[in-house]
């Protein structure tokens, strides 16, 4: 399945074997652009992602995807998927995802550790993403 991020591609979308979305871009942007312009894809679909983090996860639930492959995932993200009966293969397993510089943890896999659900999740993402409202991150 990781062929699919083969040269360049970091989020994939694949129902029945056909590649439904995919993106280059870093982070939650690819799967947050998907379900606020797609909505929620069909109950078969598969995200292929090169990294999962707890924002990711949070988006895999609020999806409703029930398998997801990844390259790298947090150990948050592994035990959010876990305990909600997601289908999970993964390469390796790291304590969180980190800032590009590794200074500190990903500002969005903190925040979010804070949501009470999903949707609060996507809420939230939204707001960063689409509306490009980074306030949301100093609260």
């Amino acid at each position: 399945m990781f062929n699919y991020l083969v040269p360049d591609k970091t989020c994939v979308l694949v129902n029945n074997k056909l590649i439904i979305y995919q993106s280059v871009e870093n982070g939650v942007k690819p799967l947050v652009k998907y379900l606020y312009y797609k909505g929620i894809p069909n109950k078969e679909t598969v995200l292929i992602d090169k990294i999962v983090g707890y924002a990711v996860a949070n988006l895999i639930l609020y999806s409703q995807i029930k398998t997801v492959y990844t390259k790298i995932i947090s150990k948050p993200a592994l035990t959010l998927l876990n305990n909600n009966n997601i289908t999970l293969f993964y390469e390796s397993k790291v304590e969180n995802i980190l800032r590009r510089d590794k200074s500190d943890i990903c500002p969005l896999e903190k925040k979010l550790l804070t949501v009470k659900s999903p949707e609060q999740a996507m809420e939230f993402l939204t707001q960063i993403v689409i509306f490009n409202n980074p306030i949301h991150l100093k609260q």
